[in-house]
């Protein structure tokens, strides 16, 4: 939308580029070639020719410069047309947020009372998943040589977050990175892994915390943080290609389980899914890491990790509070604990190789 129209809406969610991208425009032009697509030129193009339009994006332009250490003296020699050639990241970048409109909850009489996925009604937070995960498929579009979108939401300082408002960040890479890489080796071994490692060894030991149709969620094990880990069990590989009950599905757990951890914890939420250039099935999966504890020196010099909350007792900080919440209708319906049926193999990412 042009400029002049960007107060006419109230957004409950929008996606912006980032200001500072871990991956630059400059890096995929200087080591790709890459160039804005005709579409985004011409969006580009569009949005500049208003008054509004080019002031708005010279500011943010000359905010940035100023940030990265240039003086007024040469940002004033590049001129405006220099300006605005450093603004292709803005229309046509490969790092992406998607903010919400809420920094505290409505109503609010303190800055304490912070608006956080588990303060979102489950129909807001299916749409903050939904919008996401079309946001994956849009940074793809964009971007041919792009092999990865890493998606990941950091909530409070300690989790790295440059300020305390919800948001998810989404940053396009060139490579599928080590963990993926690992994970596929073992895969071609044992393509049941994320099954029999997975939920199936959660129930086991009565680590699952809640499952509905198209999700489960365990007390993750192995992790050098605290870690809920919530499984698809869609046979569609990619979040884009899931069914809206799907997506509706495992944004409940994730909704469920960011409500339960309380607006106070610092915690990182991961995206997992198959990188689009992957000939094996993948499961998507959605981890949230609670950031309770710094790593130091220790683990450092020996890489052994100290981990102060267990999965049991992560489970039995969890489950309780699931069912007040429950009781509450402040999440979705789901069976909790005991309740869930906790079938084996019930993960079905192999049945469907497209």
């Amino acid at each position: 939308i042009p400029a002049e129209q960007l107060e006419a809406t109230t957004a409950e969610f929008r996606r912006v580029p980032n200001l500072f991208e871990i991956l630059s425009y400059d890096y995929w032009h200087d080591n790709y070639g890459y160039e804005l697509p005709a579409r985004v030129r011409d969006r580009k193009a569009a949005y500049l020719s208003s008054p509004a339009g080019r002031a708005h994006v010279l500011a943010v332009v000359r905010n940035k410069l100023k940030a990265s250490g240039r003086t007024e003296e040469v940002i004033a020699a590049m001129g405006e047309e220099g300006q605005l050639d450093a603004a292709s990241g803005f229309f046509g970048g490969g790092h992406d947020v998607v903010i919400a409109r809420r920094h505290f909850t409505d109503g609010a009489t303190d800055n304490t009372q912070l608006a956080g996925s588990g303060t979102l009604s489950p129909e807001e937070h299916h749409r903050f998943q939904s919008f996401t995960a079309e946001s994956v498929v849009a940074l793809f579009d964009l971007n041919r040589y792009a092999r990865y979108v890493a998606v990941f939401q950091n909530w409070l300082r300690p989790a790295g977050a440059s300020f305390d408002h919800l948001h998810k960040q989404l940053v396009a890479i060139d490579e599928r990175g080590v963990q993926h890489e690992q994970q596929m080796e073992r895969l071609r071994g044992n393509p049941n892994i994320y099954n029999e490692y997975g939920p199936n060894y959660a129930s086991y030991r009565n680590l699952v915390l809640a499952e509905n149709e198209h999700a489960i969620a365990f007390a993750g094990f192995g992790h050098r943080y605290p870690t809920i880990e919530i499984y698809s069990k869609s046979e569609a590989c990619d979040p884009w290609n899931h069914t809206d009950d799907e997506l509706r599905a495992i944004s409940d757990l994730v909704h469920a389980m960011h409500a339960a951890t309380g607006v106070n914890v610092p915690c990182n939420e991961e995206w997992h899914y198959r990188p689009i250039d992957a000939d094996l099935p993948m499961p998507w999966r959605v981890m949230l890491k609670w950031r309770t504890s710094t790593i130091a020196g220790f683990e450092g010099a020996t890489k052994i990790y100290l981990n102060t909350i267990d999965p049991y007792a992560l489970r039995d900080r969890l489950v309780p509070t699931l069912f007040a919440l429950r009781d509450e209708r402040k999440i979705a319906n789901m069976q909790i604990a005991t309740e869930c049926p906790c079938r084996p193999n019930s993960l079905r990412y192999r049945t469907n190789r497209s």
